[in-house]
């Protein structure tokens, strides 16, 4: 699917997963849900022309190109069960060493990426949003906010752009590198090519429906508070 498709599809697991499994307040619940949004266009990294490519020009594209032919080419090893366990490996290796100088650096690296992928595909701001995503990334590390929902965040996020492309015709092959058999999760009828009608006139949109379904539900129960995760 599009980078548009992933991060709303985004969105939507990552408030969803947020707010009835995590029970996180409304503030960690926005973090979570845009960190969700930029790792459902993560495993786009394979392709140099994607969104998260696009990112920080000539620097991503490089490492896009460089992960294109590590991982076998686009839709190969980042779309995989595989994929998911490697980013969610490194980004709780990250995670669980941020008090280190490398921690550092691999957290903050992964949260530029991921932020600034989720504006970009949401096409917010463009360059601008890079900022942004440099700056979201610089206060969560300095103040600790959300870092720790970052892993689950990054799990959740691959795999909910595993499925978005197992309803493509193309499919993808889960169970790589033992099988390079691409799976669907829609019959040859149903199945549809990224950026053509289905998924412009009834994926995104309803995707965006159920964004705005979950933001009323959210609403409604919130003002009663939730504890923190920190």
């Amino acid at each position: 699917m599009m980078g548009r498709t992933h991060a709303l599809s985004g969105l939507v697991t990552g408030v969803a997963a947020g707010h009835f499994w995590f029970h996180l307040d409304a503030a960690h619940l926005a973090v979570v849900a845009v960190v969700t949004a930029g790792a459902a266009v993560l495993p786009d990294i394979d392709h140099p022309d994607a969104s998260v490519a696009c990112s920080f020009g000539f620097v991503t594209e490089g490492f896009a190109w460089l992960i294109e032919h590590v991982s076998g080419g686009h839709r190969h090893g980042t779309h995989s069960l595989a994929g998911i366990a490697a980013f969610t490996g490194a980004a709780y290796a990250a995670e669980h060493n941020r008090h280190t100088l490398a921690g550092k650096i691999g957290l903050g690296v992964l949260l530029v990426l991921v932020l600034a992928s989720a504006v970009r595909a949401l096409q917010i701001g463009g360059h601008l949003g890079d900022l942004l995503a440099i700056g979201g990334t610089v206060a969560m590390l300095r103040s600790g906010f959300g870092v720790t929902a970052v892993p689950w965040a990054i799990a959740v996020g691959t795999a909910t752009h595993l499925a978005g492309d197992m309803l493509t015709n193309e499919g993808i092959p889960i169970a790589w590198p033992w099988s390079r058999q691409h799976w669907r999760l829609l019959p040859e009828p149903l199945a549809f090519t990224t950026g053509t009608r289905p998924e412009r006139w009834f994926v995104a949109p309803a995707m965006a429906a159920a964004l705005c379904w979950l933001v009323a539900v959210i609403q409604k129960v919130l003002p009663a508070g939730r504890p923190p995760l920190r």
